[in-house]
């Protein structure tokens, strides 16, 4: 057995004080009329009367305080049966409970129907188009980022996954995987996009640049070589240069041609390739002295240089994240087709997440089950507790009226 993580809130357990001790001072009373009644000679019918209210008042506040006391304890520790109900069916009330979720929150009809009520995406793109939530939030990242960029710089860390990762990654065949993202990338054409845009920054460059170059190549001649035919070399390079490049930005050019039917074939041959065959060494080329070299110091360069803005009492990392926040919040709320999607895709997640509800039963069943009965026991006591309280006080009451009735209707009939 363990203990509740959770325990009573103080003003639960006062709460539960203040109703027990009014409904004992109730019954105290009740008691008290009923033997000064018992001490008056020769008694009216007046007194008969309160004596039978106090008397039927205390039977009923009796009554009622064994009910109460016995769901959660045994009365004045007696082992009487069927007492303590609550402890003694703690596992049964776990089970009862688990039953509960699962009839009344996770099926699918109703989880999705109070999704649609909730309206997600409308509230988080209110929520983000918000500026002081906006602010919040960016906080709140440039707050965890430095504790994560330690972390992930952290070379026991990086050793730790590369001696988990390392044999996985070098026996894994990533041909097809990789065929397949090229595939993907290369079917709707913005490939080529790309190629333009570098391409056009390539020509741009050589023609910016083409003294420069020219000036380049001639401080590095032959000795033997005059300087005017070294420069003509150089010239006619740069020149074969801005050829391929105008070959391979013509749409009919043959170099792109070729290029891109290289590239496709690639992808075809890395997804036809056998389970068993050759692997993409991702783990080799991760392990070459040059990359890692460069790889670590543009990483420790970069983080460092975060790390100092995030530090600087006008953070830019903080102020981006706040801009492009309130950026998405309020594109998204001008955008009742993109909700409409958002709230589907959440949707789809929930139906994907629902075969998990056995073992979200299965949980809250063990998870009941390990808590220890006394302290289970406590904490719904002080949850309902006071509210079962006014039964004993309305026990008392009712058992008073009842009491004082009988004892008229018994005088009429005489």
């Amino acid at each position: 057995m363990i203990a509740m993580t959770s325990s009573a809130s103080e003003p639960e357990r006062q709460s539960l004080r203040r109703a027990r001790a009014v409904a004992t001072g109730m019954l105290a009373l009740a008691a008290a009329i009923f033997a000064a009644t018992l001490m008056v000679p020769g008694p009216s019918a007046w007194l008969m009367l309160l004596r039978s209210v106090a008397e039927a008042a205390l039977v009923g506040g009796l009554a009622d305080w064994f009910a109460v006391t016995a769901l959660f304890r045994h009365p004045l520790a007696l082992p009487i049966p069927h007492t303590a109900i609550v402890p003694a069916n703690k596992d049964r009330i776990g089970e009862g409970l688990a039953r509960f979720l699962d009839r009344n929150f996770l099926t699918r009809e109703l989880l999705v129907a109070e999704l649609r009520e909730l309206r997600l995406a409308d509230r988080l793109a209110g929520w983000l188009a918000d500026r002081r939530n906006a602010a919040a939030l960016a906080a709140e990242i440039a707050r965890a980022l430095p504790f994560l960029l330690r972390a992930v710089g952290d070379r026991q860390i990086v050793d730790f996954l590369v001696r988990a990762l390392g044999d996985q990654l070098r026996n894994a065949p990533l041909n097809a995987v990789i065929g397949r993202m090229l595939q993907v990338l290369t079917a709707a054409g913005y490939h080529e996009a790309v190629l333009d845009r570098a391409l056009d920054y390539a020509r741009d460059f050589l023609a910016r640049n083409h003294d420069r170059l020219l000036d380049a190549v001639a401080e590095r001649r032959r000795r033997w070589m005059p300087r005017a035919i070294n420069r003509e070399i150089a010239r006619a390079m740069l020149s074969g240069a801005a050829e391929l490049i105008e070959d391979l930005r013509s749409p009919d050019g043959a170099a792109r041609k070729t290029l891109l039917a290289g590239i496709s074939e690639a992808a075809a041959e890395m997804i036809a390739a056998p389970p068993d065959g050759a692997a993409f060494d991702v783990t080799r080329l991760l392990q070459q002295p040059e990359l890692q070299a460069w790889i670590v110091s543009s990483w420790d360069r970069g983080r460092e240089l975060v790390l100092a803005d995030l530090t600087a009492p006008s953070s830019q990392l903080r102020r981006g994240l706040a801009l492009a926040t309130l950026s998405v919040g309020e594109t998204l709320r001008a955008d009742p087709e993109m909700r409409a999607r958002l709230d589907a895709t959440v949707e789809a997640i929930l139906a994907e997440a629902l075969p998990w509800r056995v073992e979200i039963i299965r949980f809250v069943t063990d998870v009941v089950r390990k808590w220890e009965p006394r302290t289970f026991s406590d904490r719904i006591e002080a949850a309902v507790g006071a509210d079962l309280q006014y039964i004993r006080m309305n026990g008392t009451i009712v058992g008073g009226l009842v009491g004082g009735a009988l004892y008229l209707l018994s005088l009429l009939a005489r």
